[in-house]
């Protein structure tokens, strides 16, 4: 990843102009000079030469239309600002290469000082897919201004705060390391979404398992996924499942709760009946939850 070998060419300087263009990015997209300033609390010249060295490595977009140049953070600002920060908490040391790509997010390969290998998981949340996702008008609130940048770190700081709850439960989930910003680490688990499998051995089995899990999940942690289906189920070859992309979930007392719960059981449903020949009845898988 480009951006991992930038971090060494970064002074302390170079990463404050770029932690107050962020500061800024609370209250406009583009941020001006004189409010750069401000933030970083740097002399003039001092903001302008850290800003035309930033430019240069393209972390930050320019805006000359106004009549006051102003700049904005990119991904790739975003990325460097969350990974010093975890680096320089010591959660992680390496960054590897990336081991999947979704719709909202990218995971990469990671390690620690230890070399204890994680998972790091990069929220790519653009705008489009955002207008398309109603669920996530709960993790915005009622702000005014919100940058897409700030979307992703709301919705990593949500879906961390899930895996926290359903660790807990001790279910072969993933272990939650750290996260800062838009990226969560988190223990890295060797297999791929149910999608990829064009088999698998003893399905029943599986989509018992899965449904296992789901219920103990909402029984003990009052949590329903919101967004499950054969996209966000892992199994690996020793026949562990694991749920991931916890992003959309709500507590089983939400006024959507039992709608979302359906969606989910008739969405797992639907995918063993179609691709495995497994045959069962949603309402009372339904009322096996309660």
């Amino acid at each position: 990843m480009e951006v991992a070998n930038l971090l060494t060419e970064m002074e302390k300087e170079d990463l404050r102009i770029l932690m107050a263009i962020e500061i800024g990015m609370k209250r406009s997209e583009f941020v001006t000079i004189n409010n750069i300033k401000f933030y970083s609390r740097y002399k003039i010249e001092e903001t302008l030469f850290r800003l035309k060295k930033v430019h240069k490595l393209g972390l930050i977009i320019r805006d000359a239309s106004k009549h006051q140049i102003a700049y904005t953070l990119n991904s790739k600002a975003y990325d460097l600002l969350a990974l010093h920060t975890l680096v320089e908490k010591n959660i992680i040391s390496q960054l590897g290469p990336l081991i999947g790509k979704g719709k909202e997010s990218d995971v990469y390969s990671c390690m620690d000082d230890n070399e204890n290998i994680y998972a790091a998981k990069f929220y790519r949340m653009g705008r489009t897919s955002f207008k398309s996702i109603k669920q996530l008008r709960d993790i915005i609130g009622k702000r005014g201004h919100t940058s897409w940048l700030y979307v992703n770190r709301l919705a990593a700081k949500k879906e961390y705060e899930a895996l926290e709850e359903i660790y807990k439960l001790k279910l072969d989930t993933p272990k939650p390391i750290g996260y800062n910003r838009h990226i969560i680490i988190m223990s890295y688990l060797r297999g791929k979404e149910l999608i990829y499998f064009k088999s698998i051995k003893r399905p029943l089995k599986i989509f018992n398992k899965i449904l296992k899990q789901y219920r103990e999940i909402y029984k003990k942690a009052h949590m329903i996924h919101g967004d499950l289906g054969e996209f966000n189920i892992v199994l690996d070859e020793q026949g562990n499942i694991l749920i991931i992309d916890w992003v959309q979930w709500v507590s089983s007392d939400h006024p959507n709760a039992n709608s979302l719960l359906e969606r989910d059981i008739e969405n797992i449903c639907n995918y063993f009946q179609k691709k495995f020949s497994i045959e069962s009845n949603v309402n009372e898988i339904i009322s096996s939850f309660y």
